[in-house]
């Protein structure tokens, strides 16, 4: 059956070629690549018109500024010629039997999504100290409970049709809402052995911003079992308002927590920074989510 692979971009020089190298050397080539772009003003589509896979004609470039991802994905998956999708991002590497892996599943009429799996690459000791809490790491891989990034996902066109498409009014937690539909409203199957390689940015800037996102997603989608854990961050530090010593405490928290997940010293001290960086980012997202859905019911 031949297959679809979506992807989106804005700005990703520095990521595109990456990305389609992997996909270049898969043991199983899509049929058709579409990258829908949203306005990028860097070197992203110069890259991907000069690409090997563009010279066989499989790449099919869309443009659209100005949307969001959701958006993106819609108007790929909507473009597709073939029934069968895959989906990745950008800052991703494809493992070379990931396509072959994630749509094998998908042979069986029975089965209409397949949620593929992420490991974390770092570059740095900063790095390894962010992986764990933006990532589920292979010990805490659980596939009951387990909501696929759309970065590792491939589904039938008309699973997409079923669950109501990507929610084009969020910009921020668009593939949980659409992976929690699609496991609530489907047949999902788990391929753990699907994996993308994602690289986490080594910048206490960037993941705080993307924390911030995060949270500011959850609450204007309303995802509960997010919402008890913003709720239960702002309770913590109402506690260490009025019992100051029990925050010194807490900086040991991400220490035990984390520290198996990174190597030396270094990396295994800047971890209490990071757990501050993402407990900030997460108040400061929900007071951002709260405010646009607050205008949302307004309007």
């Amino acid at each position: 059956m031949k297959t679809s692979f979506v992807t989106t971009v804005l700005n990703e020089a520095k990521t595109i070629n990456g990305l389609l190298d992997s996909l270049q050397t898969q043991t199983k080539l899509p049929d058709e690549v579409i990258i829908v772009d949203a306005g990028s003003a860097d070197a992203t589509l110069d890259l991907v018109k000069a690409h090997r896979l563009n010279q066989s004609s499989m790449i099919r470039i869309i443009k659209l500024s100005g949307i969001n991802r959701s958006q993106g994905r819609n108007l790929g998956i909507k473009s597709a010629k073939y029934k069968i999708i895959a989906l990745s991002d950008a800052g991703c590497v494809l493992d070379s039997d990931w396509l072959a892996r994630i749509t094998e599943t998908l042979m069986n009429t029975s089965v209409d999504s397949v949620a593929g799996y992420y490991q974390t690459t770092t570059g740095s000791v900063l790095s390894q100290a962010i992986a764990p809490f933006v990532a589920i790491m292979p010990d805490r891989f659980n596939p009951k409970t387990y909501l696929p990034s759309s970065r590792s996902l491939a589904l039938k066109k008309s699973a997409w049709i079923k669950v109501g498409q990507y929610p084009e009014n969020l910009d921020y937690c668009e593939d949980l809402i659409f992976a929690a539909k699609l496991k609530a409203q489907t047949r999902m199957a788990v391929k753990a052995d699907a994996i993308v390689f994602w690289e986490i940015n080594d910048s206490l800037k960037d993941f705080y911003y993307r924390l911030k996102n995060y949270a500011s997603g959850d609450v204007q989608a309303g995802y509960w079992p997010h919402l008890i854990k913003i709720i239960s961050v702002y309770l913590r530090y109402l506690v260490f308002f009025t019992a100051p010593p029990l925050f010194l405490a807490y900086l040991f928290w991400p220490i035990i927590k984390f520290n198996h997940y990174v190597s030396g010293f270094k990396a295994v001290s800047l971890l209490p920074l990071v757990q501050v960086t993402a407990d900030l980012a997460v108040m400061r997202g929900a007071l951002l989510g709260l405010k646009l859905r607050l205008a949302r019911v307004v309007k």
